[in-house]
């Protein structure tokens, strides 16, 4: 615990060997049954309270997803280690830019992105965390936690409150945000060997590692390609089974 305290702010790089915690361990699993408890008490509490109250609650959650990305970036800068690598092009990076967004303007496509490609992306980034090399009490480690978990919370929240409603309809939706960022982030990616959305080189530990082994580099992409499609489609026809008369009859 001394040792994590003395590298709450030390950079990824400078952090040694060991300091970090395993996937599907005991650092691992409170954090997340700790974000799983509070996310389920606001969104009860969002449930049977007014709409002024769940307005209220999603106004705190978007704008606090800015506040922390700002934060990461100010720390980055102050501990001199912000720089190409730390942008925020990684699809949860967007995603709360988008929350922010939504919760301003209430734009459909913003909820059809949210749902399909965030939703999912935020929980897998939950579950396959980068930032695993980090102690489990770290700056780094706490923003990563909380800041995918609001992304989820908000996105949850949303759906609650009917600001987002998915279509199988709008798909087309996502996927073109996808044909918009997906390109030049590969060739951005190309250009400064960064690895942004991951579609240069797998996350290390998540699935797309089966993927390169299996399909290659950059043939995984294709699979990669084909999974966010299929995760995609069954986003929608999920909602849609759960919002069918046969499964709501009561």
């Amino acid at each position: 615990m001394k040792n994590w305290i003395s590298l709450f702010w030390t950079y990824e790089s400078e952090i040694p060997a060991g300091m970090g915690f395993p996937i599907f361990e005991k650092a691992h699993w409170l954090w997340l049954a700790g974000l799983l408890l509070v996310s389920l008490i606001l969104l009860k509490l969002a449930a049977g309270r007014s709409a002024v109250f769940g307005e209220k609650l999603a106004h705190i959650l978007g704008w606090s997803l800015l506040a922390m990305e700002l934060y990461r970036d100010v720390v980055l800068i102050l501990i001199g280690h912000y720089g190409i690598y730390e942008l925020p092009l990684h699809l949860c990076s967007m995603a709360g830019f988008l929350c922010t967004l939504h919760m301003l303007f209430h734009k459909e496509w913003m909820g059809q992105v949210l749902y399909t490609l965030c939703l999912p992306g935020a929980m897998a980034a939950l579950l396959f965390p980068d930032w695993v090399t980090y102690p489990p009490i770290h700056f780094m480690t706490i923003h990563g936690f909380v800041f995918h978990g609001t992304v989820v919370l908000y996105i949850c929240l949303a759906l609650l409150r009917r600001d987002i409603i998915p279509s199988l309809r709008a798909l087309w939706k996502p996927m073109i945000f996808l044909c918009v960022i997906v390109p030049p982030i590969y060739v951005f990616n190309k250009i400064v060997h960064a690895n942004y959305l991951f579609i240069n080189v797998p996350s290390p530990g998540s699935p797309l590692v089966f993927l390169e082994k299996w399909f290659g580099n950059p043939g995984y992409l294709v699979a990669y390609g084909a999974i966010i499609l299929l995760v995609m489609l069954g986003m929608d026809v999920g909602y849609m089974m759960c919002n069918h008369p046969l499964f709501n009859s009561h």
